[in-house]
């Protein structure tokens, strides 16, 4: 017996259902074969470049990533730059890109709780909380009082990359929210809970300003490392899923750094 993307796919659909993805969003099989049988599997959270070479290299044929290639229609495709190099490559090699966004940071296991255990917190419940028991972030009572400052270090030490303050570094805190990804879109709903601090990514200039004049706290750190976390939890969940299928396939995780440097 061996395993197709098919079955990966199906995976995937088991584990967080593409109907609960938001409007718009995309995920799904990007580049391949539904009957491409598979080889190997490389995990990330971009599709970029130095993952489908590292599958190449590792010889697998499968890379399931957090975002998708494709946010919007293609007009043309350019051997020669992004994202026409990626799909040459793709079929070149014979790689297979499964892409599953939205699905994985609504389910409970999720990006946002994955990260809150990577930070070693403990979390309630969904910030947003849908039908089926799905939603968005997660709040987490700290066991403690604890200073905007001091957590912001340990959030720091933790994911060891760079971490930005929106807020007072004396302030103390007994509650905060995470949510993996750009979560500033939560601010008003945790304001309305009470709630008046959240560790995300992706927070804008206007939006920190805001922010600031209210009392309100950010822990920003790196959008692709907040939802890196998250890949550990699908590996674990996949290797689950193959030993009930009695395969054994080798599964990468990607390492990314951050895009920005701080100087």
């Amino acid at each position: 017996m061996f395993l197709k993307v098919r079955d990966f796919y199906q995976f995937l659909e088991n584990l967080a259902p593409l109907r609960i993805a938001e409007k718009k969003d995309v995920n799904g099989l990007q580049i391949g074969s539904f009957e491409a049988r598979v080889s190997g599997i490389v995990l990330a959270v971009n599709p970029i470049f130095s993952v489908f070479k590292e599958a190449v290299e590792k010889g697998c044929n499968l890379i399931i990533t957090h975002h998708p290639l494709f946010y919007q229609p293609l007009t043309f495709i350019h051997q020669d730059e992004p994202p026409g190099n990626l799909i040459y490559f793709a079929i070149e090699n014979r790689l297979n890109l499964l892409s599953w966004h939205t699905p994985l940071d609504k389910v409970s296991f999720g990006v946002s709780e994955a990260l809150a255990r990577a930070l070693d917190l403990e979390t309630e419940d969904f910030v947003i909380k849908e039908e089926e028991g799905y939603g968005f972030g997660k709040v987490v009572n700290l066991k403690k009082c604890v200073k905007l400052e001091a957590l912001a270090k340990k959030v720091k030490k933790l994911i060891k990359s760079w971490v930005m303050l929106v807020g007072d570094p004396e302030k103390e805190i007994d509650k905060v929210a995470i949510c993996g990804g750009s979560g500033g879109f939560l601010k008003d709903y945790l304001k309305e809970r009470g709630i008046n601090t959240l560790i995300t990514s992706d927070v804008k200039y206007h939006q920190a300003l805001s922010a600031l004049e209210e009392g309100f706290n950010f822990i920003l750190i790196d959008h692709g490392i907040a939802e890196s976390f998250v890949l550990e939890v699908l590996k674990e969940k996949i290797l689950t899923f193959l030993k009930e299928k009695g395969e054994n396939l080798k599964i990468y995780l990607h390492k990314e750094e951050s895009p920005y440097k701080i100087v």
